[in-house]
């Protein structure tokens, strides 16, 4: 899964999108909820989607 994400946000590509995109901080109160996905594998779902046409679910 790695080398996908590597492949489809390079590291210029995710240099950019840092610029552009602040980083989140995560505060959960009571210490429950799911584990929050990665932005940089968000990033390369998005462009997986745009470019492959498969539709989103």
């Amino acid at each position: 899964m790695t080398d996908l994400v590597d492949r489809l946000v390079p590291e210029e590509l995710w240099t950019l999108f840092r610029r552009v995109v602040p980083p989140t901080e995560v505060i959960r109160p009571q210490g429950g909820g799911r584990r929050r996905a990665g932005d940089r594998e968000c990033l390369a779902a998005v462009i997986f989607v745009a470019t492959s046409g498969c539709t989103w679910r």
